[in-house]
């Protein structure tokens, strides 16, 4: 009984510790490289989180050596929350990254959205948000 006892215990401990790295599905809809080629900014989708679930956009800003972390995001609070869909990047230049997108303008989404990165490896991120005003129901119901 014991030793079911521990080998029970041990592969709750394994299951746990996995890492949402190994799990998540992380579709890369867009990547662009910075000018000088240092850096690279990308637009992605990613979903995981077994039964109870989450699906998201949102973007990333990685030097070229570094892979992809989909929990290391540009927007939102809440890194795991469907807030924002559409995410274009484009480079200004060298030390400007612009970003657009749709998002979710619910009063429920207001303080998960007010969370952006300003700054990251000396480049200015800049947004733009190309639905402004309007809130997911809205957006539904334009077939958006």
């Amino acid at each position: 009984m014991k030793h079911l006892l521990l080998t029970t215990i041990a592969a709750v401990v394994l299951v746990g510790c996995s890492s949402y790295k190994n799990t998540d599905i992380v579709v890369v809809i867009s990547e662009k490289a910075s000018p000088n080629g240092q850096l690279i900014a990308s637009s992605f989708s990613c979903s995981g989180g077994g039964a109870a679930g989450y699906f998201y956009f949102n973007a990333n800003l990685r030097r070229v050596e570094e892979e992809l972390d989909q929990r290391d995001c540009l927007l939102g609070k809440h890194k795991t929350w469907k807030a924002f869909n559409d995410i274009e990047v484009r480079w200004i230049d060298d030390s400007n990254l612009e970003i657009s997108y749709k998002q979710d303008n619910s009063s429920s989404y207001r303080e998960n959205n007010s969370v952006k990165v300003d700054s990251k490896y000396d480049v200015n991120v800049h947004y733009v948000v190309t639905n402004l005003g309007k809130s997911g129901e809205e957006l539904k119901a334009e077939g958006k």
